[in-house]
């Protein structure tokens, strides 16, 4: 944990550079591809170009001896009827011809063509549009608009519009504006995006997780050495006192003073009986751990068990208190005893510890269920989410006398899970708290 920080810092700065690099290539492979789209936009402007100019001046009449023109272009006049769709055209073998020329055979045909016959009468756009429109079509793309401009010739359009020009030897002869393809594009991509999308969402989760588990564990480590310093502590104050007083006893024994005695064995039971409490507590934290522990359950009479542990209770207690149980003399439940007898010790402790001077507990059980509920300073409800947490203690304001090391109710939870029953808590501040144990399974 020492380089914690660092390591994190580190970590974090290497995620955001890999992110940057994978979006600086997606930038590139998208403008790769969208060049590679241009490209092929560009033919078909050329090769919409050829086939108007072939029908505005009648080319295949015009063709040289060998009729060389119509056989690279594969065409006739009648291909480029207006009847004709993209589908149409493919079963007839349309443009075959050129189609398997590239694009540099291509330039040369139209600087041929422009050079004899480029003088002869105006383009006509319309038609110049319409097999425009077509080729992207037969090519695979369908943009929304296609408007093509005469040289000089200029137009509002919006600005996300690609342009294409077609170009003879250097010199624009008509220039087009189609919507953008970038939906086209990304569709192209979107098996490279959403496979670095799923990887992102995986990293970032899997390190979010991980930060979680880590601070997680930082504030249980810092949690049980608190625990550690603390119990220490109280365990060496009950020893060092019955020490003393049982010391005191045997160095100066009198007989006649039994009250002396009296005070001195006083003493001495009540430091043991917060030790065998801390003891309890530390083998309470290490219950969790074992998994595998199994309750030794019997049929336990619930009403003569409660009042055993009540009376036991009544000894020790050192405020005024008073006791309500209510329970049929028939309810039972089949459980460990010894733990059920620790999980009814804690609720009372914490009910007697978290009082007034005057403290009312209630009891509740038949074979269902047993309820505790106390007149205690109650737990506001941001913290009862919480209480069932190992080392977990509610802030008690300015009630600092009252120790605790946050195991009690989390060792009330995990014995009462491994019983396969549940327990609730309903609390109001100033008011009492309410525990509910349900024998969900007996």
């Amino acid at each position: 944990m020492k380089h914690f920080r660092i390591i994190t810092i580190s970590i974090i700065s290497i995620l955001l550079a890999l992110f940057i690099a994978d979006v600086t290539f997606m930038v590139s492979l998208y403008n790769s591809i969208k060049e590679r789209y241009v490209g092929d936009v560009e033919q078909c402007l050329m090769r919409a170009d050829l086939i108007e100019l072939i029908d505005r001046l009648n080319i295949a009449g015009y063709g040289d001896e060998n009729g060389v023109i119509t056989v690279w272009l594969g065409l006739q006049k009648s291909d480029i009827g207006a009847a004709k769709t993209p589908e149409e055209l493919i079963k007839v073998k349309y443009s075959q011809g050129y189609k398997r020329m590239d694009r540099q055979l291509i330039s040369v045909i139209t600087n041929y063509l422009h050079e004899t016959y480029g003088n002869e009468g105006e383009p006509n756009i319309e038609l110049l549009e319409e097999v425009f429109r077509r080729e992207l079509n037969f090519s695979g793309f369908y943009p929304e608009n296609v408007i093509i401009l005469k040289e000089g010739d200029t137009i509002e359009h919006s600005g996300s519009m690609w342009e294409i020009g077609n170009r003879v030897d250097g010199k624009l002869i008509t220039e087009a504006y189609i919507s953008p393809l970038a939906g086209k594009v990304l569709h192209e991509m979107s098996g490279v995006i959403a496979v670095n999308a799923a990887i992102a969402i995986v990293l970032g989760c899997a390190f979010w997780y991980l930060l979680h588990v880590i601070n997680r564990q930082r504030t249980i480590e810092e949690m049980k050495d608190d625990f550690t310093n603390n119990m220490t502590h109280e365990l060496k104050t009950p020893i060092a006192i019955a020490y003393a007083a049982n010391d005191s006893l045997l160095q100066f024994p009198d007989p006649a003073d039994q009250a002396r005695t009296r005070k001195y064995l006083k003493a001495s039971l009540e430091q043991l009986s917060k030790l065998t409490g801390l003891v309890e507590n530390i083998l309470a934290m290490s219950m969790e751990r074992r998994k595998n522990l199994s309750m030794a359950k019997e049929k336990i009479q619930l009403k003569p068990f409660l009042e055993g542990i009540i009376e036991q209770h009544k000894i020790k207690i050192r405020k005024k208190c008073t006791f309500s149980l209510t329970c049929d003399g028939g309810a039972h439940v089949s459980a460990d005893p010894t733990h059920l007898s620790n999980i009814i010790y804690n609720l009372i402790d914490n009910s007697v510890k978290y009082s007034e001077d005057d403290v009312v507990i209630e009891i509740t059980a038949d074979d269902n269920s047993i309820v505790l509920s106390d007149n205690g300073i109650g737990i506001a409800k941001k913290y009862l989410p919480e209480i069932f947490n190992k080392f977990y203690r509610v802030p008690s304001g300015n009630r600092q006398n009252q120790r605790g090391y946050g195991i009690g109710l989390f060792y009330v939870k995990s014995i009462v899970e491994k019983h396969g029953w549940n327990i609730s808590v309903s609390s109001e501040v100033g008011k009492g708290t309410k525990f509910i144990i349900k024998f969900t399974a007996q």
